[in-house]
């Protein structure tokens, strides 16, 4: 078989025709990106930098390198430390994300009766609240479906471990988000903007109709584990380090990610660990040129702690989850357990 002809934008090894040249994937995804996404690119040093090798052509498409290729910084006359520019995932990632917040302005505005009045925000019950996860349930998972690519060529079953593994962590670490957004960890905040009083849980676990075996004020106490257990590894590194976006949707993508899940195949683990060094590696190049921060593994060395943190409080909620479902004690619907809970 006739091999393609090489790039003739980067002169590695060609993968066929794309918009009227020969190109490799890279330079074919590099301009597709940018005439979809309509960028323009601008230096951000003083237009004296080498330009010419620029192209990763030891790459594959997951951002694995050739193993004759140093993973080191390699040398320059700059006294800031250089990387090849990975794989841009997270980009991607926040663009979706973007358009995931327009979604649920219009899904949950729908709910609230009015598309043009914006309610003020206001405590919520564990009813609606659980309402609320179980409609978000669906829009992350098309934002997830539309970030990652290689997710979707997943086997449903891979697909589905994926998300139940990670639905209840990523609603955990957004929270965080939120919270660092606005600055504040007395309450807890919630997709559609409302949010639970983590002083005043008996109020949201007030049942209107008095079905429940067990009272407001003993299910608070009962229940009050994962409340603390959010703030503790939830809340307080996230604020104590000020997790910024870009760092935010990295958490989420690596959680995401995850691998040794009950049930998870070879293929997949193989598949989850290339993007999430792809991922790490993106890390490492926005520290070291982005954000310029002097001992930049130290940040990211934090910020990849917090990973451990939410995962363990995240299941402790699905401990509480569980338990109030088995007495039937302000329980969720069995659709929630069905869609939203990982498995154990």
């Amino acid at each position: 078989m006739m091999s393609a002809p090489p790039c003739e934008v980067c002169l590695s090894r060609g993968n066929g025709k794309h918009f009227g040249v020969d190109a490799c994937r890279g330079c074919t995804s590099f301009f597709r990106r940018t005439v979809v996404n309509k960028r323009h690119y601008k230096c951000s040093e003083d237009e004296s930098c080498d330009i010419e090798n620029s192209i990763q052509n030891h790459r594959d498409i997951y951002g694995r390198r050739n193993p004759q290729k140093s993973i080191l910084p390699s040398p320059s006359t700059s006294s800031k430390l250089q990387y090849p520019v990975p794989t841009t995932i997270i980009s991607t990632i926040k663009q979706n994300y973007s358009q995931l917040q327009n979604v649920r302005i219009v899904v949950h505005a729908m709910e609230g009766g009015s598309m043009f009045l914006k309610p003020a925000p206001r405590g919520q019950s564990y009813k609606e609240t659980y309402r609320l996860l179980l409609r978000e349930f669906y829009l992350v998972a098309d934002w997830i479906s539309n970030s990652f690519p290689h997710f979707t060529e997943l086997p449903t079953s891979q697909k589905d471990i994926l998300l139940r593994n990670f639905y209840l962590t990523f609603y955990n670490l957004e929270a965080g988000f939120f919270a660092c957004q606005k600055s504040r960890d007395d309450i807890w905040f919630l997709p559609n903007g409302n949010f639970i009083n983590c002083h005043n849980l008996e109020s949201f676990y007030h049942d209107e109709n008095n079905m429940q075996p067990m009272t407001s004020a003993d299910a608070a106490k009962l229940f009050k584990g994962t409340c603390t257990g959010c703030k503790r590894n939830v809340l307080v590194p996230m604020l104590r380090e000020n997790v910024t976006q870009f760092e935010f949707l990295a958490l989420a993508a690596l959680i995401l990610f995850d691998t040794g899940l009950e049930g998870q195949t070879d293929n997949c683990i193989e598949l989850c660990r290339k993007v999430r060094t792809t991922l790490q590696k993106e890390m490492i190049y926005h520290y070291s040129t982005m954000r310029k921060t002097e001992d930049f593994a130290l940040r990211m060395a934090n910020i990849l702690s917090i990973i451990p943190s939410v995962q363990k409080a995240s299941q402790k909620m699905q401990e509480d989850l569980e338990l109030g479902h088995l007495f039937n004690a302000y329980s969720a619907e069995k659709t929630f357990f069905e869609n939203c809970m990982g498995k154990r």
